[in-house]
Parts: structure tokens; C-alpha cells; sequence
């Protein structure tokens, strides 16, 4: 089963999340793993350390509660202490025995003989207490000893606490709870869906988009030359839609310039033709109307005028049928182009040496000097008919038939203007001025724009006819070529 172009992306970027998801899960899992074990063996070695550390303490309080008692016989054993010297006899003892933080004599009554003290700090206060021990004398009466020993209750209460921590995360063996663990995978879940819902968001729409190029693709391939795709956006669909709008276009004006050279090719044969057959009979009908007005021999002054008129007005249209024919085989018998590099503003200045054109042709050269591929013969000739119809042009029209002359090139074509003070050229005209046999000019035979065009579409260029009026007030013709192209022509 084929899978169309959405759900794949759709599934591919599910793919593509849900990888690094499984692959965290079993990072985390075994990283989990890992930490739990590290985590008990931890754990248990620090619980037989407190418990050790506790086993200590109890000891350390058994030998302290010793040493307490055989400091207190000891001291109590001292024969001084019933009858004792105020401010010396128990004053020593505490300076004597470092842990003794008071002593004191009492009667067998309970009333005290005598008594001694030491004060405790902040900081013992806060880490020591006190600790008495009352030791009988044979005679009667005790001696109560305070001692300061450690908090053993606190610290025992804080180990014990400890120990239970301790041993409770040995018996934990993962690193991470479940529960969390169970979190993450249905928030990644979660993270994978809406993943999937952008996915096939962004899928629809690009898919709707490449629907549209299909279907117009479709609407040119059943001849629709006019269809063109509007893709929304500024994205690289969007980029791919203008430029294949740019293809049909140059498609379509390729399309365009082929047929109109097929139909000046059509023109070129019927020209060759008719060439052939007006020129044979010229000289005959010529040679046979001379013949007839040099015979003839009478005094009839307004029948030889008749004759003599009659002479000079078919000389004058064999001249003219002439001209056609010439004309005709100029349009038949167009060279091959052949190109070459050419200096534009070297060619353009030599429309100046004509001296029909000298006076009212003015050049608007560019900064920069713009060197083109061309044939120089046939490329001087399309300027030059250019310059003639502009003015004509100007003549009809009663100006100065001044004619401007403007070049430049950019990137990669170069365009050469052509503007006359005519009148221009009426609306009606403009699809069909490139025509064979169309022209506004009375003399005109309608051949020289499209010899014209023809030449520049050989050239890999074109010749248009500018859609606003020139500067000069009349028609703008603007001739494009490549700045650079291949050297062989179209023909």
C-alpha cells in the first residue's frame, strides 16, 4: 500500500521523537538501576558504621560511669574532706580532676557541710550535662560528685534516627521511584502525540500547497497557458511556487518567440516566391513599353504625351515592385547570425555616419563600457531600422523626429532603447506591430520590424515594444540580448 506524502512526515517525526524517548527510558531504567545498587551497598555500609559508632557510645558510657565511681571512692577515701578548710579543700579537688564540675559534703542528715563549683559555658552547656554520683562514707554521710559527660541520649537518639534512614534506603534497590519514572514516560507519551498533532498540521499544509502546483502542472499539460499557482507565504514553497510561475512564463514567451519564427519562416518562403515570380517579368514589361513608345513614329502630339506618360508611370511602378522585391529577398535570404565580441558603443556610433541619420540621432551612453556577444552586421541592422521608423515617426507627426539612443547592461542582459518624438503606436496595432506586412507608415512595407525581431530572438534576445510612451513623447522599442551566451543562434 502506498503511504501518502503526509502520513509519512507524520510518521517520521513520530519516529524521530519516540527514539530519544525509548532511549531515555532505558538510559534512565539502567541508570536507575545502577544508582539503587550503588545507593544500598552505600547505605549499608553506613548503617554497620552507625551501628558500630553506637556500640561505642555504650561502651564509652559504661567505662565513663566506672571511672566516675573510682574517682568518687577515691576522692571519698581523702580522711580532710568531714573537717575541710573553706575555699581550699574542695577548691583543689576540682582543679584536680578536669570532668568534676562541683562537689560537695553532706551529713548523714542531709545538710551540707560544705560545697564546691566551677561554672559551665555557653558551649558546654549546650554540648555536656551533668551527671551525679552520691558516694557513701563508712562513718556516715556521702559525697555527691557532679560530673559533665557527654549528651549520649541526644547523640544516641540522632545515630539511631540515622541507622533507620540508613537501613530503609538499603532496602529501597531502584535509584528512581517508579512513580516518577512512570511520569516521565507518560509525559514523553504525551510529548510524542502532540508531536504528531504539529506534525500533521505542518504536513497538511504543505501537501495542500503541493496540490496546488499539481493541479496547475495539470492545468498546463491540457493546454491551459494562462494557469498559474498562488502559494500564500514567504517559505521555500512558496519560493517554488513564483518560480515555477517564472518557468511558464518563460515558457510560454519561448513558446511565443518559436512561433513567431515559424511564421516568419512561413513568410520567408512565400517572399523567396514571390521574389522569383515579380522579378522575372519586370524587365520584359519594362523593355516592351519602351519599345512601344520609341516605335511609334506620328505627329499626334496628345497621343505621344499619352504614351510618354504612360512609360514613366509603369518605369515608376516596375521601381517600386522592384524595391518590394528586394524587399522580399532581403526577408528570404537573412544570414545565419554569427556572434562575436563587440564594443556596443563602437556599434552604435557608426549609426552616425549615415548621414540621414546624423543630424537627428542622439547617443546617452553609459558610464560603464558594456561589451555583448552578437552579430555586428545584423544587430547594427535592427538599430538602424530602429532609428529610420522613429524618424519617420517624428517626420508624420511634425516634430524634430529627434531620436534617442540609450544602452546599459546588468547582471546578465543588455538593453538598448530606441525613443522617437512620434506619435506612437495606436492601441489597436501594438499585439500585431511585429507582424509581416503590418505598418502605420505610408511608404512602409511592413517587413523591418519583423526582420527586426526576428534578428534579436536569433540572438538568444528579444525586441519589444515598450508598454508606456518615451521620454520624447512617442514610442520606446527596447532591444534585449544576453550580456553572455552560446555561440550558436536559434536558426
Amino acid at each position: 500500500m502506498r503511504l501518502g506524502l503526509q502520513l509519512r512526515l507524520v510518521l517520521g517525526i513520530m519516529l524521530l521523537v519516540l527514539i530519544p524517548v525509548v532511549a531515555s527510558y532505558v538510559m534512565i531504567d539502567q541508570i536507575s538501576t545502577v544508582a539503587g545498587n550503588f545507593g544500598a551497598t552505600e547505605a549499608k555500609a553506613r548503617a554497620e558504621t552507625i551501628e558500630q559508632v553506637i556500640r561505642v557510645y555504650r561502651d564509652l558510657v559504661v567505662t565513663t560511669k566506672a571511672l566516675h565511681g573510682e574517682v568518687a571512692q577515691r576522692i571519698a577515701s581523702r580522711g580532710d574532706l568531714m573537717t575541710p578548710v573553706p575555699g581550699v579543700t574542695l577548691e583543689k579537688i576540682l582543679e584536680s580532676e578536669a570532668n568534676l564540675r562541683a562537689i560537695a559534703v553532706i551529713r548523714p542528715d542531709g545538710s551540707t557541710i560544705a560545697e564546691a563549683s566551677r561554672p559551665s559555658g555557653p558551649e558546654e552547656q549546650r554540648l555536656l550535662r551533668d551527671t551525679v554520683v552520691d558516694q557513701p562514707f563508712p562513718a556516715g554521710g556521702s559525697l555527691r560528685l557532679t560530673f559533665r559527660v557527654i549528651d549520649t541520649e541526644k547523640e544516641l537518639q540522632h545515630l539511631k534516627q540515622s541507622l533507620d534512614v540508613a537501613k530503609q534506603f538499603a532496602a529501597q534497590r531502584s535509584g528512581v521511584p517508579s512513580g516518577l519514572r512512570n511520569t516521565f514516560i507518560i509525559f514523553m507519551l504525551l510529548f510524542v502525540a502532540a508531536g504528531g498533532v504539529v506534525a500533521l498540521l505542518i504536513g497538511r499544509s504543505i501537501v495542500r500547497r503541493i496540490e496546488v502546483l499539481h493541479a496547475t502542472a495539470g492545468k498546463v499539460s491540457k493546454g491551459n497557458r494562462d494557469a498559474r499557482v498562488e502559494l500564500p507565504g514567504k517559505d521555500e514553497i512558496a519560493d517554488l511556487g513564483l518560480a515555477f510561475n517564472t518557468m511558464l512564463d518563460e515558457i510560454d514567451h519561448a513558446r511565443g518567440q518559436v512561433e513567431y519564427l515559424q511564421r516568419i519562416g512561413a513568410w520567408q518562403d512565400v517572399a523567396r516566391r514571390l521574389a522569383h515570380e515579380i522579378k522575372n517579368p519586370l524587365t520584359p514589361i519594362q523593355l516592351a513599353v519602351q519599345q512601344t513608345v520609341s516605335s511609334y513614329k506620328g505627329d499626334d502630339a496628345r497621343f505621344k504625351k499619352m504614351l510618354t506618360d504612360t512609360r514613366e508611370i509603369v518605369e515608376e511602378e516596375i521601381e517600386a515592385l522592384r524595391r518590394l522585391v528586394d524587399t522580399f529577398r532581403t526577408l528570404g535570404q537573412l544570414p545565419k547570425v554569427e556572434k562575436a565580441p563587440i564594443q556596443l558603443s563602437e556599434l552604435v556610433e557608426e549609426l552616425k555616419l549615415d548621414p540621414t541619420f546624423a543630424a537627428k540621432l542622439e547617443l546617452r551612453a553609459p558610464t560603464d563600457s558594456v561589451t555583448v556577444r552578437a552579430d555586428k552586421l545584423l544587430l547594427k541592422r535592427v538599430l538602424a531600422n530602429l532609428v529610420e521608423n522613429g524618424i519617420h515617426a517624428g517626420t508624420e507627426a511634425g516634430g524634430d523626429a529627434k531620436v534617442v539612443v540609450t544602452w546599459g547592461a546588468d547582471r546578465d542582459n543588455v538593453s538598448i532603447t530606441v525613443d522617437d518624438s512620434g506619435k506612437g503606436v495606436p492601441d489597436d496595432q501594438r499585439d500585431k506591430i511585429f507582424e509581416p506586412y503590418v505598418t502605420s507608415k505610408a511608404t512602409g512595407t511592413g517587413l523591418g520590424l519583423a526582420i527586426a525581431r526576428k534578428i534579436a530572438i536569433e540572438h538568444g534576445g528579444e525586441l519589444t515594444l515598450a508598454p508606456a510612451k518615451a521620454p520624447t513623447g512617442g514610442a520606446r522599442f527596447v532591444v534585449s540580448l544576453p550580456l553572455r551566451g552560446a555561440d550558436a543562434s536559434m536558426a
